[in-house]
Parts: C-alpha cells; structure tokens; sequence
C-alpha cells in the first residue's frame, strides 16, 4: 500500500545506501575542472606573492625619507614585469607600475594622485602628505600563501576562483574524483526513434523522449560516458542487456518496466543480474514505482518509471544526488526556499513534487497538466516545487522548496 512506502526524505536514504565513492581518480585539464571533485590538495609552489608588490601605480620609497623631506629625486622606473633588483639610493625614490616588485630597501608605495609627477618634466617629485604609513600599497611578499601551503583542500568542489588559483601556483591539469560513467535503458515496444518521421509513425507509437532527456541531465549533473540504449519489451532481451550495462558502466538507469505489468520485465532483470534492491517504491508523485539497488561489485542501479515527467522528476530527486554520492560530492542538493504566488493542489496521500515556473526569483507558479506523460507543460519551467502531503489546496503565500533546474 502507498501508506506503507516511505516518504521522500527516507526514500533518498535508503537509496543512498547502494551507493558508494567510486575510489578512481584521474588528471583533468583546468578548462575542464570546474564542478570536478579535487582528490589530491592543490599547494602553493613558491610563497604568494614571491616578491614585495606594488598595489597601485605611484612611488616606490622609503618611509623614513618623506619624514625629512617632501621632495625626491627619481633613481629609476620599474614598470610591472621587470626585476626588481636595483639599487635606490637614500633620499631617493623610484616611479612603479602596479604588479612590479618594490626594490629592497623600499616599504612603501605613495599614488600618483598624492604627488605633482615632477619626474615627467626633469624635476624631483614633490609628494602632497602630510603623513606616512610604513607598508601601505605594498602587497608583502608571502602574505597570501608560504611555499608549501595547502590551498585547496581534497574533497572540494571547484569553481572557476579554485581554477585560477590552480593556475596562479603551475597546475596544467588537477587530480579529480572520476566521474561515473552510465548507460541509460529505455524500454517499450510502442516507443520510437526520435527521428522517426511523422508519416511513418502509427497512431500508438511515440517517439524516445526519455533517452535524450536523461542524457542532456547527466551531463549537467557531472556524469561521464554517458549512452542509451532502448530495449524491447523481452524478458530475455531485457537481461541480457541490463547485464551488459552492468559490465561497462558505474551506472544504470532503467526507464519503464519497473511497474507490476506482465511486460515490466525489468525488476525479473534485476534478480537476474544479482541486484540488490534498497529502495522499492516512494510515496511520491509522479514516481511512486522508482526503484534504487547495487550490485556485488558497487554498480548502481536507479530504476525510473517511464512517463516523462516522473522521469525528469525522479532524476533530479534520485539520480543527481547518486551521480554527486559517486563523485564524492557531499554537500545536499541546492533545495531553496520560493513562495507560491497561486494556489495548486496537493496530494492527501504522497508528496508531491511538480515543475514549476518562477515570475522572479522567489515566486513560483505551477502549472496546469494533463499527468505524468505531459512533459510538454515543462517547457517554460524552471525547476521542481515540493508540496506537502495534504486535503485540498497548498494556499497562495505559502513557502516551499525548490529545486532549480541544473
């Protein structure tokens, strides 16, 4: 009974238990590295910055020197990308550009802004202050990082900041948790190749849908390889190619046949292939039959009904949480909080889990549909709207999750 199977929360951790890190790792290149998972800490190869940096275009001097005089000759100019080793003799200064390195001796940088730039017409520089602190505009050597100093730590998620710094300390490629490679199994004798032309098409056929769907999601979601493969409705057919799914991918997901009909050969499939099954069923709408196991070798399994919308739905609920699980990513999925700005029915007896569309940012509106099999209500939605389980309507205001379209 519906009653008896768990409610989303429970559902989602009793599938996570039949999924596990996978332990390969492999190099990526940094145009490739964001959303990766780093496996091995990214340490800074020299201290940062390795020299005394100007902070903005001025006058390198020393402090000590504008307290006995406002007035200095320029000994030399250090544009950035030149070495900083020059001698600067007492009482002078030198013109810097911002990112030069400020010769030894020198401590501190004073803007252009605050002199008269007589070193541009042969005269020495007069600087309009009236007092001086040691240090300030000079970025000191190692006051970001020392030589030898983590700085990104294994296990995080990186986004293009942790590219730069990668780059920034000689990194050309990362070490990443590798990402799960999976093949996707539509099934059902009345589906039909996308591209198969209107006049060819019977009036009980329909065209494949879900294997493109699910493969454009697994690349949002981080998966790898990534293939479909569209089975007919054949008990022996079916085994033979779930087992050879298993063989060559982290990753399987069945879409169909997990319901209890004579052609749903998918969970006899499962048993063939020594799938141990740890979520059967959710008390969720759309999606009640999904289905999540693993083999004796860790292979995941995630089994999808096969009307399109419980398929976009419970991809998002189960497949993007066990393609994260997979590569290591332990952060929830990023649920927020929007405000219904209509009223929309709830469910009395499952949680109900609908594509909804935002007016802004923190408004959303579901709209209308004809069930499960109407993906075409998706189009100008934006991500999945939680709704409790209960009688009648969920009011205009009330405040719910939800979950942005990757």
């Amino acid at each position: 009974m519906t009653s008896l199977l768990p409610d989303y929360e429970q559902a989602l951790t009793e599938a996570m238990r039949s999924v596990h890190v996978l332990k390969r790792t492999e190099p990526v290149g940094l145009d490739h590295a964001v959303g990766r998972v780093l496996a091995e800490p990214v340490r800074a190869d020299r201290d940062l910055p390795p020299f005394n940096r100007a902070q903005m275009d001025g006058y390198a001097v020393r402090a000590s020197d504008l307290s006995t005089s406002k007035s200095l000759e320029v000994a030399t100019v250090i544009p950035a990308g030149a070495s900083g080793r020059v001698q600067v003799p007492p009482g002078t200064c030198v013109r810097i550009a911002t990112g030069a390195p400020v010769p030894e001796g020198l401590d501190t940088v004073i803007e252009h802004e605050r002199t008269d730039r007589g070193d541009l017409s042969g005269s020495p520089v007069k600087f309009n202050i009236d007092a001086v602190i040691p240090g300030q505009a000079v970025h000191q050597r190692g006051a970001d990082a020392r030589a030898g100093q983590t700085l990104i730590e294994v296990g995080t998620v990186l986004h293009a900041a942790h590219v730069g710094i990668a780059a920034a300390v000689g990194y050309a490629n990362v070490l990443a948790t590798a990402r799960p490679s999976v093949t996707v199994l539509t099934s059902g004798d009345e589906v039909v190749d996308p591209a198969t032309p209107t006049a060819s098409l019977q009036n009980h056929q329909i065209r494949n849908s879900n294997g493109p769907l699910l493969l454009a999601l697994l690349q949002r979601f981080g998966g790898g390889i990534c293939t479909t493969l569209h089975v007919a409705d054949d008990r022996e057919a079916t085994i033979a190619a779930l087992g050879r799914a298993i063989e060559t991918s982290d990753l399987v997901i069945t879409v169909g046949g997990v319901s209890a009909g004579e052609r749903d050969f998918f969970h006899v499939a499962y048993e063939a292939c020594g799938v141990s099954l740890s979520l059967r069923g959710a008390s969720i709408q759309p999606g009640k039959p999904v289905a999540v196991g693993r083999t004796t070798h860790g292979k995941v399994i995630v089994g999808l009904p096969g009307n399109p919308v419980s398929v976009l739905a419970c991809a998002h609920l189960f497949v993007w949480p066990a393609v994260r699980r997979l590569m290591d990513i332990v952060e929830p999925l990023p649920w927020r909080l929007v405000t219904l700005a209509e009223s929309v029915r709830a469910n009395p007896h499952r949680r109900v889990f609908r594509p909804a569309a935002l007016i802004d940012q923190q408004q959303a509106v579901v709209p209308k549909w004809a069930g499960s099999g109407d993906l075409a209500h998706t189009a100008t939605t934006h991500g999945l709207l939680e709704l409790p389980v209960q009688n009648g309507e969920v009011p205009k205001g009330t405040v719910r999750r939800f979950l942005d379209w990757p």
